[in-house]
Protein backbone atom coordinates (compact mmCIF):
# COMPACT_ATOMS: atom_id res chain seq x y z
CA UNK A 1 0.00 0.00 0.00
CA UNK A 2 1.64 3.48 -1.03
CA UNK A 3 2.04 6.07 1.70
CA UNK A 4 -0.39 9.20 1.55
CA UNK A 5 1.30 12.37 0.37
CA UNK A 6 1.85 15.31 2.18
CA UNK A 7 0.29 17.30 -0.18
CA UNK A 8 -3.15 15.23 0.44
CA UNK A 9 -3.75 16.95 3.86
CA UNK A 10 -1.89 19.76 3.85
CA UNK A 11 -3.87 22.73 5.28
CA UNK A 12 -3.73 26.64 6.03
CA UNK A 13 -5.18 28.72 8.57
CA UNK A 14 -6.94 31.25 7.37
CA UNK A 15 -7.18 34.32 9.22
CA UNK A 16 -10.32 35.72 7.23
CA UNK A 17 -12.62 32.72 8.35
CA UNK A 18 -10.74 31.64 11.21
CA UNK A 19 -10.56 28.37 9.67
CA UNK A 20 -8.54 25.80 8.61
CA UNK A 21 -8.46 25.37 4.43
CA UNK A 22 -6.84 22.93 2.05
CA UNK A 23 -3.81 24.48 0.52
CA UNK A 24 -5.61 24.64 -2.88
CA UNK A 25 -8.53 26.94 -1.96
CA UNK A 26 -6.36 29.18 0.48
CA UNK A 27 -6.81 32.51 -1.10
CA UNK A 28 -3.42 34.32 0.34
CA UNK A 29 -2.49 38.03 0.39
CA UNK A 30 0.73 39.65 0.91
CA UNK A 31 1.98 41.09 4.73
CA UNK A 32 0.14 38.14 6.02
CA UNK A 33 1.38 35.36 8.95
CA UNK A 34 0.04 31.54 7.95
CA UNK A 35 0.14 29.03 9.79
CA UNK A 36 0.37 25.53 8.42
CA UNK A 37 0.15 21.77 9.01
CA UNK A 38 -0.26 18.09 7.86
CA UNK A 39 -1.12 14.81 9.79
CA UNK A 40 1.70 12.65 8.20
CA UNK A 41 4.62 11.94 10.42
CA UNK A 42 6.94 10.86 7.57
CA UNK A 43 9.29 13.53 6.85
CA UNK A 44 9.63 15.51 3.51
CA UNK A 45 10.30 18.87 2.59
CA UNK A 46 8.15 21.62 2.20
CA UNK A 47 9.65 24.82 -0.19
CA UNK A 48 8.30 27.69 -1.63
CA UNK A 49 9.27 29.15 -5.05
CA UNK A 50 12.59 27.20 -4.19
CA UNK A 51 12.97 27.87 -0.62
CA UNK A 52 12.60 25.18 2.21
CA UNK A 53 10.26 26.59 5.07
CA UNK A 54 10.66 25.71 8.46
CA UNK A 55 8.58 22.79 10.45
CA UNK A 56 8.54 21.48 13.69
CA UNK A 57 7.22 17.68 14.28
CA UNK A 58 4.21 17.93 16.68
CA UNK A 59 1.82 15.21 18.23
CA UNK A 60 -0.42 15.97 14.88
CA UNK A 61 2.19 15.95 12.33
CA UNK A 62 4.63 18.45 10.90
CA UNK A 63 3.67 22.18 11.75
CA UNK A 64 4.86 25.45 10.79
CA UNK A 65 4.53 29.00 9.85
CA UNK A 66 5.21 31.74 6.96
CA UNK A 67 5.17 35.39 6.54
CA UNK A 68 4.25 36.63 3.05
CA UNK A 69 6.02 39.44 1.70
CA UNK A 70 4.95 42.67 1.11
CA UNK A 71 4.75 41.86 -2.75
CA UNK A 72 2.50 39.85 -4.51
CA UNK A 73 2.99 37.57 -7.21
CA UNK A 74 2.83 34.17 -8.34
CA UNK A 75 3.68 31.34 -5.61
CA UNK A 76 4.81 27.73 -6.43
CA UNK A 77 4.73 25.44 -3.55
CA UNK A 78 7.07 22.43 -3.77
CA UNK A 79 5.67 18.65 -1.20
CA UNK A 80 8.66 16.23 -1.35
CA UNK A 81 8.39 13.01 0.20
CA UNK A 82 6.80 9.67 -2.44
CA UNK A 83 6.45 12.14 -5.05
CA UNK A 84 7.02 15.45 -6.05
CA UNK A 85 4.12 17.61 -5.90
CA UNK A 86 3.85 21.19 -7.28
CA UNK A 87 0.99 23.87 -6.51
CA UNK A 88 0.79 26.99 -8.15
CA UNK A 89 -1.20 29.67 -7.09
CA UNK A 90 -1.24 33.87 -6.14
CA UNK A 91 -0.44 36.13 -3.83
CA UNK A 92 -2.83 38.82 -3.51
CA UNK A 93 -2.21 42.59 -2.62
CA UNK A 94 -3.67 43.85 0.32
CA UNK A 95 -7.02 45.11 -0.26
CA UNK A 96 -5.88 48.34 1.54
CA UNK A 97 -2.56 49.17 -0.29
CA UNK A 98 -2.38 51.19 -2.53
CA UNK A 99 -3.45 50.73 -6.34
CA UNK A 100 -1.10 50.48 -9.39
CA UNK A 101 -3.16 53.52 -10.33
CA UNK A 102 -1.57 55.26 -7.71
CA UNK A 103 1.71 54.05 -8.37
CA UNK A 104 1.47 55.93 -11.90
CA UNK A 105 -0.14 58.63 -10.16
CA UNK A 106 2.69 59.43 -7.61
CA UNK A 107 5.30 58.96 -10.69
CA UNK A 108 3.35 61.52 -12.48
CA UNK A 109 3.14 64.54 -9.78
CA UNK A 110 6.88 63.61 -8.99
CA UNK A 111 8.15 64.39 -12.54
CA UNK A 112 5.52 67.52 -12.53
CA UNK A 113 6.93 69.14 -9.30
CA UNK A 114 10.46 67.98 -10.56
CA UNK A 115 9.75 70.55 -13.67
CA UNK A 116 7.93 72.90 -11.96
CA UNK A 117 11.56 73.07 -9.96
CA UNK A 118 13.67 72.97 -12.89
CA UNK A 119 11.92 76.62 -13.78
CA UNK A 120 12.38 77.57 -10.62
CA UNK A 121 15.98 77.39 -9.88
CA UNK A 122 16.99 77.29 -13.60
CA UNK A 123 19.00 74.13 -13.78
CA UNK A 124 18.91 71.59 -16.69
CA UNK A 125 18.28 68.23 -16.10
CA UNK A 126 18.41 64.64 -17.87
CA UNK A 127 15.81 64.63 -19.94
CA UNK A 128 12.88 62.40 -21.10
CA UNK A 129 11.92 63.80 -24.96
CA UNK A 130 10.40 63.78 -27.99
CA UNK A 131 9.74 65.71 -31.89
CA UNK A 132 12.01 66.69 -34.63
CA UNK A 133 13.22 70.29 -33.95
CA UNK A 134 15.91 72.87 -36.01
CA UNK A 135 16.59 75.01 -33.44
CA UNK A 136 19.12 75.04 -30.37
CA UNK A 137 17.91 74.87 -26.75
CA UNK A 138 19.24 73.74 -23.37
CA UNK A 139 17.94 70.59 -23.84
CA UNK A 140 20.38 70.04 -27.01
CA UNK A 141 23.11 71.33 -25.68
CA UNK A 142 23.14 68.76 -22.28
CA UNK A 143 22.90 66.16 -24.92
CA UNK A 144 25.82 67.73 -26.71
CA UNK A 145 27.64 68.08 -24.16
CA UNK A 146 26.57 64.51 -22.20
CA UNK A 147 27.56 62.33 -25.49
CA UNK A 148 29.93 64.14 -27.51
CA UNK A 149 32.55 61.29 -25.94
CA UNK A 150 30.20 58.94 -27.59
CA UNK A 151 30.32 61.09 -31.15
CA UNK A 152 33.97 61.16 -30.93
CA UNK A 153 35.00 57.54 -30.19
CA UNK A 154 32.72 56.65 -33.24
CA UNK A 155 34.03 59.12 -35.53
CA UNK A 156 37.87 57.91 -34.79
CA UNK A 157 36.25 54.23 -35.84
CA UNK A 158 35.23 55.77 -38.98
CA UNK A 159 38.65 57.52 -39.49
CA UNK A 160 39.87 53.97 -39.05
CA UNK A 161 38.26 51.99 -41.81
CA UNK A 162 36.03 54.21 -43.94
CA UNK A 163 33.44 53.18 -46.24
CA UNK A 164 34.48 52.89 -49.38
CA UNK A 165 33.81 51.52 -53.18
CA UNK A 166 35.74 50.16 -56.10
CA UNK A 167 34.84 52.42 -58.94
CA UNK A 168 35.31 52.03 -62.37
CA UNK A 169 36.20 54.60 -65.14
CA UNK A 170 36.95 54.08 -68.67
CA UNK A 171 40.45 56.11 -70.05
CA UNK A 172 43.41 55.70 -72.09
CA UNK A 173 45.91 53.65 -71.09
CA UNK A 174 49.63 52.46 -72.25
CA UNK A 175 48.73 49.08 -73.45
CA UNK A 176 52.10 47.62 -70.98
CA UNK A 177 49.80 49.12 -68.15
CA UNK A 178 46.83 46.72 -68.73
CA UNK A 179 46.33 44.78 -65.83
CA UNK A 180 42.78 43.35 -66.62
CA UNK A 181 41.74 42.02 -69.64
CA UNK A 182 37.92 41.98 -69.82
CA UNK A 183 35.15 41.71 -72.49
CA UNK A 184 34.42 45.28 -73.29
CA UNK A 185 38.71 45.07 -73.38
CA UNK A 186 38.72 42.66 -76.47
CA UNK A 187 35.66 44.04 -78.15
CA UNK A 188 37.25 46.84 -78.23
CA UNK A 189 40.58 45.91 -79.31
CA UNK A 190 38.55 43.43 -82.16
CA UNK A 191 36.92 47.11 -83.34
CA UNK A 192 40.31 48.89 -83.63
CA UNK A 193 42.58 45.83 -84.77
CA UNK A 194 45.33 46.19 -87.21
CA UNK A 195 47.03 49.34 -85.71
CA UNK A 196 49.30 48.41 -83.74
CA UNK A 197 52.91 48.95 -84.27
CA UNK A 198 53.49 45.38 -86.09
CA UNK A 199 51.27 42.59 -87.47
CA UNK A 200 53.18 40.74 -84.30
CA UNK A 201 51.84 43.15 -81.75
CA UNK A 202 48.04 43.99 -83.48
CA UNK A 203 47.20 45.92 -80.59
CA UNK A 204 47.47 50.11 -80.30
CA UNK A 205 49.82 51.64 -78.12
CA UNK A 206 46.82 53.07 -76.41
CA UNK A 207 43.86 51.56 -75.43
CA UNK A 208 40.56 52.53 -74.63
CA UNK A 209 39.48 50.71 -70.77
CA UNK A 210 38.31 50.77 -67.87
CA UNK A 211 40.58 51.24 -64.46
CA UNK A 212 39.45 50.23 -61.43
CA UNK A 213 40.02 52.26 -57.84
CA UNK A 214 39.05 52.57 -54.42
CA UNK A 215 36.73 56.07 -53.62
CA UNK A 216 35.52 57.28 -51.11
CA UNK A 217 32.82 58.94 -52.11
CA UNK A 218 29.72 57.09 -51.19
CA UNK A 219 26.40 57.97 -50.06
CA UNK A 220 27.05 57.66 -46.30
CA UNK A 221 30.24 59.86 -46.31
CA UNK A 222 28.40 62.39 -47.99
CA UNK A 223 25.76 62.26 -45.67
CA UNK A 224 28.80 62.14 -42.56
CA UNK A 225 29.86 65.02 -43.89
CA UNK A 226 26.73 67.40 -44.53
CA UNK A 227 26.13 66.39 -40.87
CA UNK A 228 29.61 67.43 -39.56
CA UNK A 229 28.86 70.80 -40.89
CA UNK A 230 25.48 71.08 -39.49
CA UNK A 231 26.84 70.32 -36.08
CA UNK A 232 29.83 73.03 -37.24
CA UNK A 233 26.86 75.55 -37.54
CA UNK A 234 25.09 74.47 -34.20
CA UNK A 235 28.35 75.08 -32.30
CA UNK A 236 29.01 78.52 -33.48
CA UNK A 237 25.72 79.41 -32.46
CA UNK A 238 26.49 78.21 -28.66
CA UNK A 239 29.56 79.82 -28.97
CA UNK A 240 27.71 83.01 -28.90
CA UNK A 241 26.09 82.06 -25.59
CA UNK A 242 26.41 84.01 -22.62
CA UNK A 243 27.11 81.18 -20.20
CA UNK A 244 30.72 81.03 -19.78
CA UNK A 245 30.79 76.99 -19.31
CA UNK A 246 28.84 76.45 -22.44
CA UNK A 247 30.92 79.05 -24.79
CA UNK A 248 34.06 77.70 -24.03
CA UNK A 249 32.97 73.88 -24.30
CA UNK A 250 31.32 74.93 -27.64
CA UNK A 251 35.01 75.90 -28.50
CA UNK A 252 36.46 72.84 -27.73
CA UNK A 253 34.09 70.78 -29.54
CA UNK A 254 34.48 73.15 -32.46
CA UNK A 255 38.20 72.54 -32.55
CA UNK A 256 37.86 68.76 -33.14
CA UNK A 257 34.96 69.34 -35.90
CA UNK A 258 37.30 71.31 -37.77
CA UNK A 259 40.16 68.45 -37.41
CA UNK A 260 38.09 66.03 -38.32
CA UNK A 261 37.04 67.96 -41.64
CA UNK A 262 40.61 67.59 -42.54
CA UNK A 263 40.45 63.86 -42.74
CA UNK A 264 41.82 62.52 -45.54
CA UNK A 265 38.88 60.28 -46.39
CA UNK A 266 36.17 63.43 -46.62
CA UNK A 267 39.13 65.40 -49.28
CA UNK A 268 36.95 65.05 -53.03
CA UNK A 269 33.75 64.29 -51.37
CA UNK A 270 30.91 66.82 -51.67
CA UNK A 271 28.32 66.67 -48.93
CA UNK A 272 24.88 65.36 -49.72
CA UNK A 273 22.03 67.39 -50.74
CA UNK A 274 18.21 66.56 -50.63
CA UNK A 275 16.75 64.43 -48.08
CA UNK A 276 18.62 61.67 -46.18
CA UNK A 277 17.28 57.73 -46.24
CA UNK A 278 18.39 55.55 -44.12
CA UNK A 279 20.70 53.62 -46.19
CA UNK A 280 21.25 49.90 -45.53
CA UNK A 281 24.91 50.58 -44.34
CA UNK A 282 23.10 53.16 -41.46
CA UNK A 283 20.70 50.90 -40.61
CA UNK A 284 23.12 47.54 -40.24
CA UNK A 285 26.83 49.03 -39.73
CA UNK A 286 27.71 48.60 -36.75
CA UNK A 287 29.98 51.97 -36.66
CA UNK A 288 28.12 53.84 -38.95
CA UNK A 289 24.39 53.27 -37.32
CA UNK A 290 25.82 54.55 -34.04
CA UNK A 291 26.92 57.92 -35.90
CA UNK A 292 23.57 58.00 -37.81
CA UNK A 293 21.57 57.93 -34.46
CA UNK A 294 23.59 60.14 -32.50
CA UNK A 295 22.44 63.15 -35.59
CA UNK A 296 19.02 61.68 -35.16
CA UNK A 297 18.91 62.54 -31.49
CA UNK A 298 20.49 65.65 -32.24
CA UNK A 299 16.74 67.64 -33.01
CA UNK A 300 14.57 65.56 -31.04
CA UNK A 301 14.23 68.62 -28.57
CA UNK A 302 10.64 69.91 -29.69
CA UNK A 303 9.02 68.13 -26.19
CA UNK A 304 11.30 67.29 -23.59
CA UNK A 305 10.35 66.28 -19.51
CA UNK A 306 12.76 65.23 -16.87
CA UNK A 307 13.30 61.59 -16.02
CA UNK A 308 14.12 60.08 -12.93
CA UNK A 309 17.75 59.29 -12.63
CA UNK A 310 16.79 55.31 -11.54
CA UNK A 311 13.97 53.41 -12.73
CA UNK A 312 11.41 52.63 -9.89
CA UNK A 313 10.35 48.89 -9.43
CA UNK A 314 6.62 48.67 -8.62
CA UNK A 315 7.54 46.45 -5.91
CA UNK A 316 9.45 49.13 -4.18
CA UNK A 317 6.38 51.51 -3.76
CA UNK A 318 7.74 52.27 -0.09
CA UNK A 319 10.30 53.73 -1.50
CA UNK A 320 8.48 55.73 -4.24
CA UNK A 321 5.57 57.28 -2.11
CA UNK A 322 8.90 58.37 0.02
CA UNK A 323 10.12 60.69 -2.59
CA UNK A 324 6.12 61.45 -4.01
CA UNK A 325 5.55 62.74 -0.05
CA UNK A 326 8.93 65.00 -0.23
CA UNK A 327 8.09 66.37 -3.58
CA UNK A 328 4.37 66.91 -2.51
CA UNK A 329 6.01 68.80 0.60
CA UNK A 330 8.35 71.05 -1.96
CA UNK A 331 4.96 71.54 -4.29
CA UNK A 332 3.36 73.47 -1.21
CA UNK A 333 5.70 75.36 0.20
CA UNK A 334 6.80 76.58 -3.50
CA UNK A 335 3.17 77.88 -3.69
CA UNK A 336 3.41 79.36 -0.77
CA UNK A 337 6.41 81.41 -2.15
CA UNK A 338 8.58 79.67 0.59
CA UNK A 339 11.06 77.78 -1.75
CA UNK A 340 14.32 79.85 -2.61
CA UNK A 341 16.60 77.29 -4.26
CA UNK A 342 15.87 73.58 -4.76
CA UNK A 343 19.29 73.06 -6.85
CA UNK A 344 19.96 70.53 -4.60
CA UNK A 345 17.54 68.08 -5.98
CA UNK A 346 19.35 67.56 -8.97
CA UNK A 347 23.08 66.63 -8.88
CA UNK A 348 25.80 66.14 -11.83
CA UNK A 349 26.05 62.50 -13.34
CA UNK A 350 27.97 61.13 -16.36
CA UNK A 351 24.76 61.17 -17.99
CA UNK A 352 24.14 64.89 -17.50
CA UNK A 353 21.60 66.44 -14.34
CA UNK A 354 19.39 63.98 -12.96
CA UNK A 355 16.41 63.98 -10.53
CA UNK A 356 18.26 62.34 -7.67
CA UNK A 357 16.41 61.62 -4.79
CA UNK A 358 17.85 58.06 -3.02
CA UNK A 359 18.17 56.63 0.22
CA UNK A 360 21.67 57.02 -0.04
CA UNK A 361 22.11 60.70 -0.12
CA UNK A 362 20.81 63.96 1.16
CA UNK A 363 19.39 66.25 -0.85
CA UNK A 364 18.25 69.55 0.69
CA UNK A 365 16.25 72.74 -0.36
CA UNK A 366 16.35 75.97 1.11
CA UNK A 367 13.39 77.77 2.38
CA UNK A 368 12.86 81.68 3.47
CA UNK A 369 14.37 82.65 6.67
CA UNK A 370 16.69 80.30 6.92
CA UNK A 371 14.91 77.46 7.14
CA UNK A 372 15.61 74.12 5.19
CA UNK A 373 13.66 70.87 3.84
CA UNK A 374 15.82 68.04 3.69
CA UNK A 375 15.32 63.97 2.36
CA UNK A 376 17.38 61.60 3.75
CA UNK A 377 19.03 63.83 6.13
CA UNK A 378 22.14 61.80 7.91
CA UNK A 379 22.80 62.33 12.07
CA UNK A 380 25.75 61.44 13.21
CA UNK A 381 28.36 62.17 16.37
CA UNK A 382 30.14 64.19 14.20
CA UNK A 383 27.62 65.66 11.89
CA UNK A 384 27.18 69.50 12.18
CA UNK A 385 24.79 71.34 14.71
CA UNK A 386 23.06 68.40 15.15
CA UNK A 387 24.55 64.69 16.23
CA UNK A 388 23.67 61.48 18.05
CA UNK A 389 24.80 59.82 21.21
CA UNK A 390 23.88 56.38 20.21
CA UNK A 391 24.02 55.11 16.78
CA UNK A 392 23.68 57.18 13.27
CA UNK A 393 19.95 58.08 12.67
CA UNK A 394 18.80 58.85 9.12
CA UNK A 395 14.93 60.41 9.16
CA UNK A 396 13.14 60.60 5.49
CA UNK A 397 12.28 64.32 5.83
CA UNK A 398 13.50 67.17 8.20
CA UNK A 399 12.46 70.49 8.71
CA UNK A 400 14.80 72.57 9.82
CA UNK A 401 14.04 75.95 11.28
CA UNK A 402 15.70 78.66 13.84
CA UNK A 403 17.66 75.55 15.34
CA UNK A 404 14.86 73.31 15.59
CA UNK A 405 13.91 69.99 13.62
CA UNK A 406 10.60 68.36 12.25
CA UNK A 407 10.64 64.88 11.06
CA UNK A 408 8.12 63.90 9.22
CA UNK A 409 8.60 59.79 8.40
CA UNK A 410 6.46 57.99 5.15
CA UNK A 411 5.24 55.04 6.26
CA UNK A 412 3.89 52.39 3.58
CA UNK A 413 2.37 50.57 6.30
CA UNK A 414 -1.23 49.37 7.10
CA UNK A 415 -3.42 50.84 9.58
CA UNK A 416 -2.60 48.06 12.79
CA UNK A 417 1.07 48.75 12.47
CA UNK A 418 1.24 52.37 12.98
CA UNK A 419 1.70 52.28 16.44
CA UNK A 420 4.63 50.73 16.61
CA UNK A 421 5.63 52.69 13.85
CA UNK A 422 5.14 56.03 15.91
CA UNK A 423 6.59 54.45 18.73
CA UNK A 424 9.96 54.39 16.96
CA UNK A 425 9.91 58.27 16.36
CA UNK A 426 10.98 58.27 19.89
CA UNK A 427 14.40 57.56 18.86
CA UNK A 428 14.32 60.79 16.89
CA UNK A 429 13.03 62.87 19.54
CA UNK A 430 15.89 61.75 22.13
CA UNK A 431 18.28 60.64 20.08
CA UNK A 432 19.42 63.79 18.28
CA UNK A 433 20.97 66.74 20.28
CA UNK A 434 21.94 70.23 19.67
CA UNK A 435 26.45 69.79 19.20
CA UNK A 436 26.54 72.87 21.23
CA UNK A 437 24.74 72.06 24.58
CA UNK A 438 22.78 68.75 24.59
CA UNK A 439 20.08 69.92 24.36
CA UNK A 440 16.92 68.38 22.62
CA UNK A 441 16.28 69.75 19.05
CA UNK A 442 13.44 67.92 17.67
CA UNK A 443 10.17 69.43 18.66
CA UNK A 444 7.76 67.57 16.43
CA UNK A 445 7.70 63.79 14.76
CA UNK A 446 4.61 62.64 12.84
CA UNK A 447 4.26 59.81 10.54
CA UNK A 448 2.67 60.19 6.97
CA UNK A 449 0.75 57.27 5.59
CA UNK A 450 -1.71 56.20 3.22
CA UNK A 451 -3.62 54.60 5.60
CA UNK A 452 -7.09 56.21 6.25
CA UNK A 453 -6.61 55.87 9.83
CA UNK A 454 -9.62 53.88 10.51
CA UNK A 455 -8.71 51.66 13.05
CA UNK A 456 -6.10 54.09 14.38
CA UNK A 457 -8.34 56.74 14.35
CA UNK A 458 -7.05 58.72 17.78
CA UNK A 459 -3.32 59.11 16.41
CA UNK A 460 -4.74 61.38 13.37
CA UNK A 461 -6.88 63.63 15.44
CA UNK A 462 -5.45 67.26 16.19
CA UNK A 463 -6.26 67.03 19.86
CA UNK A 464 -3.12 63.77 19.99
CA UNK A 465 -1.22 65.80 17.69
CA UNK A 466 -1.11 69.44 19.84
CA UNK A 467 -1.00 67.48 22.77
CA UNK A 468 1.98 64.99 22.65
CA UNK A 469 3.39 66.87 19.41
CA UNK A 470 3.45 63.62 17.48
CA UNK A 471 1.00 61.71 14.88
CA UNK A 472 0.02 60.72 12.15
CA UNK A 473 -1.27 62.65 8.61
CA UNK A 474 -3.12 60.47 5.83
CA UNK A 475 -1.19 61.42 2.16
CA UNK A 476 -2.30 59.37 -0.50
CA UNK A 477 -2.27 60.19 -4.48
CA UNK A 478 -5.45 61.63 -5.65
CA UNK A 479 -6.30 63.05 -2.01
CA UNK A 480 -5.55 67.08 -1.04
CA UNK A 481 -3.48 66.53 1.68
CA UNK A 482 -5.09 69.48 3.35
CA UNK A 483 -3.89 68.88 6.76
CA UNK A 484 -0.13 68.65 6.05
CA UNK A 485 -0.36 71.91 4.38
CA UNK A 486 -2.19 73.38 7.46
CA UNK A 487 0.61 72.02 9.60
CA UNK A 488 3.26 73.19 7.41
CA UNK A 489 1.65 77.05 6.94
CA UNK A 490 1.95 77.04 10.71
CA UNK A 491 5.54 76.15 10.62
CA UNK A 492 6.09 79.35 8.32
CA UNK A 493 4.24 81.24 10.34
CA UNK A 494 6.29 80.61 13.18
CA UNK A 495 9.58 81.22 10.78
CA UNK A 496 8.34 85.02 9.79
CA UNK A 497 7.95 85.95 13.16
Amino acid sequence: MVQPSSGDNLEFFCLDTGTWTPIKNVRFEEAKTYRWRTTTHAPFRFLLNGMPLPMVSTDYGWEGEWAAPFQSGMLEFTIEQVERITIETFLYSDKRKLTEDDFEQMISDILTEAAACFQHCGVHSKFNNSGFVRKISMAQWDYIDRTFYRLQRTFKEIQTEPLRRLRTTDQWIRRENVKHVTPALLAWSERHSGNGMSSEIPVPELIWSGVREDTFNVYENQVLLRQLRELQRLLREYQAAAVDAIRLKAEHYLDRIHYWLRSSFLHHIQPHVGPIVVSQAFRKHPIYRNWFSWFHQLYQFKEYSIGFKNSIPLKDTYHLYEIWVFMRMVKILREKEALLDPSELFSLEQDGLVLNLSEKKESRVKLVGGATLAYQRWFTSATQDFVTYTHGMKPDIVLESEGKLTIFDPKYRLDHNLPMALGEMHKYRDGIVSKADGSRVVEEVYIITPAPGEENSHLFGDAYRERYRMGAYCLKPGGTGQELENKLAEILLEIDK
